[in-house]
């Protein structure tokens, strides 16, 4: 891309980014609509998204986002992780049409999925709908972890010191996102029950990290919604598959053991693998995911005042 003429304020942590985002939507709006001009796309609308990051979409077939630059390595991921699984799903992703940089600010324009975001609609569904979405679901993780990693390791997070890192930072994360103390306290004893199984991997897969229902497109079709969209890959790496499953049994399964089993019949267990020990390994990936935050993921009513203990809480979100 050409330089530019607009000037991006210094953004060194997520807070000042927070803060630019907030306050600076007609300066974002103009750099989108540079890029507009540098790749002569069609004049069309631009409406802003919600997201970690700055995005747009241009008119109905286009999506441009824009990362800061302390946000680089997510560009990276996205890119890498867009392209490998492009065409290889039986669901579909975006197709990267151009990548740049303004003043160091990396962006993405990609097409635009059909369909709706699983977040607007899931309370709304009939139990019988979401069995098949939460099967659906189960498939296609299941579906992107059988895909070879070749030519992705530059995601690879190499598992065994990402997981210590997270161990070792566990308890201070909780306190800071106001895990009520009679839970903290008990993480410690809890983590050494499993810890010894918790770094080993046999074979790394793609993981997001993010099967939530802010990153599923779905369509209705004979008054059934499907699975129709992947979206968001900035958080992807390579690692143990079960990572992967927190977010679908915290955000949609919602302690609903129908759903649970359905999910991970689909995905691949038997229902000799539905142990206590997996649903303790869960339960401790689920503390120990680098973007936990229990009070805001488990969407379970009133959960706090349900559990009086870290083994209450395995219970009521992966308990068989």
């Amino acid at each position: 891309m050409k330089n530019s003429n607009i000037i991006f304020p210094e953004v060194n942590t997520d807070e000042e980014y927070e803060k630019f985002k907030l306050n600076n939507g007609e300066l974002c709006k103009k750099v989108a609509l540079e890029i507009v001009t540098q790749h002569h796309l069609p004049s069309e609308p631009l409406s802003p998204y919600d997201g970690t990051n700055i995005v747009f979409s241009h008119g109905k077939s286009r999506v441009i986002k824009i990362f800061p630059p302390l946000h680089k390595s997510h560009f990276d991921n996205e890119v890498l992780t867009m392209k490998h699984l492009h065409n290889k799903l039986s669901v579909k992703t975006p197709k990267i049409e151009y990548v740049g940089e303004i003043n160091c600010w990396p962006y993405i324009v990609m097409s635009q999925l059909e369909g709706t975001l699983l977040e607007d609609l899931w309370e709304k569904l009939d139990h019988d709908n979401k069995i098949i979405i939460i099967r659906e679901l189960g498939l296609l993780i299941h579906e992107v972890h059988s895909i070879p990693t070749k030519g992705l390791e530059a995601i690879d997070c190499h598992w065994k010191k990402f997981i210590n890192q997270q161990l070792n930072q566990c308890v201070a994360r909780h306190r800071e996102t106001g895990l009520p103390a009679i839970l903290l306290q008990q993480i410690p004893q809890y983590l050494d029950s499993i810890n010894n199984l918790l770094p080993v991997i046999k074979k790394p897969v793609i993981l997001t990290g993010e099967y939530t229902p802010m990153n599923f497109l779905v369509k209705q079709e004979a008054g059934v919604w499907h699975i129709h969209g992947l979206i968001d890959f900035g958080d992807s790496m390579l690692g143990l598959p079960e990572y992967d499953l927190l977010g679908p049994g915290a955000f949609l399964i919602q302690g609903d053991k129908i759903l649970l089993r359905e999910f991970l019949y689909s995905y691949g267990y038997s229902p000799e693998e539905m142990t206590n020990t997996l649903s303790h390994k869960l339960t401790a990936l689920m503390l120990l995911h680098r973007y936990s935050r229990l009070n805001v993921q488990i969407r379970i009513d009133n959960w706090e005042n349900k559990v009086k203990s870290l083994d209450d809480l395995e219970k009521l979100v992966w308990g068989f």
